[in-house]
């Protein structure tokens, strides 16, 4: 199927879902398949204000067992849309799962957002994905409170089901453009608690780019995955990768040390209009003086001189304690938004290996959680 194909809606499918017609894109429109380059891909999500790292090389190279694949839409030879997409198939099986996590990107820096362009892309990523190589099409959209329901409106008017749930889907986001004393009136009253009481303590909290310094974080992660028992995030094992991006995407590491001594630190990138904070660290001691506290306020204070409007905290991956901490920060101006995936496929094939590929997930986690005693 051709471009002019997508443009026009010519798909196979659900009847009528898929018809993303839009006159400005019935001609000049093309689309790359697993043909750009690393270093031209970081380029391309330099350009957008809705990139995230799960979208770049760095991230889906094969960390979790998957294949990458990417797609890149060109209108009159410029970049206007694309996602990285984690390939998962069974033995002896070619249909499989094609998974997009925090995407497709599709709103570019410094333009208004045209939701057509968001259509037009999902259509490509159909035909791709489900019509040409029989694969079911999940998409996660990136939990951005200012276009997260209208992207998963426009994915269920295409078509798309959601079908599972997604365990602790809460993901907290704190208001970004507040000046110093509207967000601490913003934080919940125990958060500013904590906070005064970590002030005084004077820790020394900058950004840093050594090898030393990066490898000082990983110690410190090192040490606190062994405490709480829990394994390494692939983007962890990224870190010095995704520090080399372009200079407007590229992660930053943030330490906080007292006396010398690094207590808790964390890698922070800020894509378009969102920071991210990507993961944190901490040593033993750094609890007890409230250190996580001072270093997000650092974080905070930085990222009032950056673009971002938003602050994304993540998850609490069902850890209560987690949760209230970054429920306190995100605060009374912040926003949660409750992660939603969403299902395509256009032959059976594709839906039953999609979800034999979901349960064998779902097992896997379960023996892992049994395994470290959860």
């Amino acid at each position: 199927m051709s471009a002019a194909d997508v443009a026009n809606g010519a798909f196979f499918g659900s009847p009528g879902a898929l018809a993303p017609s839009h006159e400005q894109f019935s001609s000049g429109l093309s689309i790359e398949t697993d043909t750009v380059s690393h270093a031209t891909w970081a380029a391309v999500l330099a350009e957008f204000g809705d990139p995230h790292y799960e979208q770049t090389p760095s991230f889906i190279g094969g960390q979790r067992g998957e294949r990458a694949s990417h797609l890149l839409m060109r209108l009159g030879g410029v970049a206007v849309a694309g996602a990285r997409v984690g390939i998962y198939t069974l033995p002896g099986w070619p249909q499989g799962l094609a998974l997009i996590r925090l995407g497709p990107f599709w709103r570019q820096r410094d333009r208004p957002a045209d939701p057509a362009l968001y259509r037009t892309v999902v259509a490509a990523l159909v035909d791709e994905y489900c019509v040409r190589r029989g694969h079911c099409l999940t998409i996660r959209p990136r939990p951005n409170p200012d276009f997260f329901d209208a992207e998963c409106a426009i994915l269920e008017e295409l078509g798309f089901a959601e079908r599972r749930n997604i365990p602790a889907p809460e993901r907290y986001l704190v208001d970004a453009s507040l000046d110093e004393a509207a967000q601490m009136k913003s934080l919940e009253q125990k958060w500013r608690y904590n906070l005064r009481q970590a002030l005084p303590h004077g820790f020394d909290i900058r950004l840093c780019e050594t090898d030393a310094d990066v490898a000082t974080f990983h110690a410190l992660y090192e040490r606190m995955a062994s405490r709480k028992n829990f394994g390494h995030a692939g983007m962890f094992k990224a870190t010095g990768e995704l520090m080399r991006l372009p200079e407007s995407i590229r992660m930053r590491l943030v330490l906080a040390s007292l006396d010398g001594k690094p207590l808790v630190g964390a890698t922070v990138g800020v894509l378009g209009d969102t920071a991210y904070y990507v993961h944190g660290a901490s040593d033993d001691e750094a609890l007890p003086l409230k250190a996580g506290y001072a270093l997000q306020w650092w974080i905070l204070s930085w990222l009032r001189g950056m673009d971002a409007r938003w602050y994304d905290l993540g998850g609490s991956l069902g850890n209560e304690g987690l949760r209230q901490f970054k429920k306190g920060l995100t605060g009374k101006r912040g926003a949660t938004v409750s992660m939603r995936e969403f299902d395509y496929w256009a032959k059976p094939g594709g839906r039953v290996a999609g979800d034999l590929i979901y349960k064998l997930r779902d097992a896997k986690t379960r023996f892992e959680d049994w395994r470290r005693g959860r």
